[in-house]
């Protein structure tokens, strides 16, 4: 949590920093109330390509997954070039790994998944380009705060793929939130003066274990020996509307 509040203060501090830099450009933003007119909303459907970045004497990340969420975006517009933005999404991820257990099971196949569903606190900055012919296109970054709402783990049959086993893991083996970064790219078309399409492909990385190291040592299913790191990652592809 240490580091989810730290990156999201140096995220803060360089967005004000940078709202601040030049008054000519980005108006009287730092010493004025906000201008509630600058204030966009939109909504989100995100299917994503979803991995795990495993660290571990044992367990080590299997291949890709794909994982569907949604949310609500919001932003500020601090200049027709730069916003604020954040939002709050619903968003599924997750991949593949193996270990010894599944590896010797001859009922399981060598990987199992792991399964979170979360919500998602974005805030970043985005940088926009001139409508051209009713397009736009933006580059954007920033943290994301996560606060994980479901976790499993699955087995798979080793004779025709069905789930074999479909374990708890929220619990004790969980953490409930995590801290990662953000980055990306977007494209929105203008439907008239209040209304855009958009579509967006983002790369998103975990920087903080979403494992409880203690309670794969002490789990009865796992008794791993060495720490754990789960990293999970995720290229969400969204598309939506602006307003």
């Amino acid at each position: 949590m240490n580091k989810s509040i730290l990156i999201l203060l140096l995220t803060t501090f360089s967005i004000f920093a940078n709202a601040q830099y030049n008054e000519d450009s980005f108006g009287s933003f730092g010493s004025s109330s906000l201008q509630l007119d600058k204030f966009k909303f939109g909504f989100r459907i995100t299917p994503s390509i979803a991995w795990v970045n495993v660290t571990h004497n044992d367990a080590f990340a299997g291949g890709a997954t794909m994982k569907i969420g949604l949310g609500l975006s919001a932003r500020y517009e601090i200049n027709d070039l730069m916003a604020i933005i954040s939002g709050i999404n619903y968003n599924g991820f997750g991949g593949y790994m193996a270990d010894n257990r599944t590896l010797n099971d001859v009922n399981s196949k060598d990987y199992f998944r792991v399964n979170y569903t979360a919500i998602e606190v974005p805030i970043g900055i985005r940088l926009n380009t001139p409508d051209i012919h009713k397009y736009s296109y933006y580059l954007q970054g920033g943290a994301n705060t996560g606060f994980v709402l479901s976790a499993n783990e699955k087995t798979f049959k080793s004779n025709g793929g069905s789930v074999l086993n479909n374990t708890n893991i929220l619990k004790d083996l969980t953490s409930p939130s995590y801290a990662g970064i953000f980055v990306g790219v977007g494209a929105r078309y203008k439907l008239n003066d209040k209304i855009r399409l958009f579509v967006e492909a983002n790369y998103k990385a975990t920087l903080t274990n979403i494992a409880i190291s203690e309670g794969y040592k002490t789990d009865t299913d796992h008794q791993y020996t060495d720490n754990i790191s789960i990293l999970p990652s995720t290229t969400d592809f969204s598309f939506g509307i602006e307003f």
